[in-house]
């Protein structure tokens, strides 16, 4: 049976991400064209032998482009959109299933959007009632509790260091931490912008990312049960309950042993709102209209990057992509 794909975040920006980078390799495009960027999917849908077939446009400031899935192939395609939004009607007539408004979505996808989406009504905070959550549960995996334990304690450390840059102690602080990530043999699961500010190569947006990877942190750490909640996106951490977790452990196991790791469910529940606050951060940069409360912007993607860490099987965080 034939599925309407429409609603499918994760299939559109796949998609969408794939043909962004065929414009950019082709100089079609350059990031200075990127904040205009509108994205109009005129049908997406999953044939009967499991193919998925489209057509959509994405239309820049002074630029639009047409482009066209099928057999698994990606094109743009010569068209103009009289011819696209007839293709779009004709494609109703033969695929009867681009006409269903029901989501691709499982039973805990659905709950997990509606509970969420509730959620935000109250908060100011703009959101689309129909965007399907991006995780299937049976398809998610969890690292474990260790792997968390070591990132959220190698971040911690540096962070420390990060932040003593922006204080003029950096030379102080690499003297008194770089023991610790030694002795407790942390350097090796040193991230990208980590190894920098350890090996002293990094610049200045290294330690102001490194600043703000504190949220990151504070979600391993709501993950790990040490937080009680981190829906509100609006304070920042508490640094001094942050010290205090890590404050007199020496091994990961220590450290570890105050851990209870949240289940799969419950993370899944929390990346899915910070997906849906990113959603309308982002959109609040195309439409400056969009309201999105009282939404710390750097709050919402650090924590993000947190979770969504979490959940895959990417090791450097900086690595993720994080569509919304």
């Amino acid at each position: 049976m034939e599925v309407n794909q429409i609603r499918n975040s994760e299939l559109k920006e796949n998609i969408v991400n794939t043909a962004i980078r065929i414009l950019v390799e082709n100089n079609l495009v350059t990031e200075d064209d990127f904040p205009g960027l509108n994205v109009n999917i005129g049908y997406l849908f999953t044939k009967e032998n499991g193919q998925l077939e489209s057509l959509f446009k994405l239309v820049f400031t002074a630029k639009t482009f047409f482009f066209v899935l099928q057999e698994g192939k990606l094109m743009i395609i010569n068209i103009d959109d009289q011819m696209f939004e007839k293709t779009v009607e004709d494609m109703k007539g033969f695929h009867p299933c681009i006409l269903s408004d029901e989501l691709p979505e499982t039973e805990a996808q659905k709950n997990r959007r509606i509970k969420n989406n509730d959620y935000i009504k109250g908060l100011s905070v703009a959101y689309p009632e129909k965007l399907m959550s991006r995780w299937d549960d049976d398809h998610v995996g969890l690292k474990d509790k260790i792997e968390i334990c070591r990132r959220a304690i190698t971040a911690f450390f540096v962070i420390q260091i990060a932040c003593d840059i922006g204080q003029g102690n950096y030379d102080e602080s690499i003297e008194f931490f770089l023991p610790i990530l030694e002795e407790m043999r942390l350097k090796e699961y040193l991230n990208s912008k980590e190894s920098r500010i350890v090996d002293g190569t990094y610049d200045m947006q290294d330690a102001i990312d490194l600043d703000w990877a504190y949220e990151a942190f504070w979600s391993l750490c709501w993950c790990l049960g040490l937080v009680d909640d981190i829906r509100n996106a609006v304070e920042v951490c508490d640094c001094d309950a942050a010290i205090g977790f890590v404050r007199g452990c020496k091994t990961i196991e220590e450290f570890a042993e105050k851990c209870t790791l949240r289940s799969k469910s419950e993370i899944l529940d929390m990346l899915d709102l910070y997906y849906r606050y990113n959603w309308a951060v982002n959109e609040s940069r195309v439409r400056p209209e969009t309201s999105i409360g009282n939404l710390n912007p750097s709050i919402v993607i650090e924590r993000r990057r947190g979770l969504e860490w979490v959940v895959s099987e990417v090791s450097d965080w900086y690595d993720l992509d994080m569509p919304a």
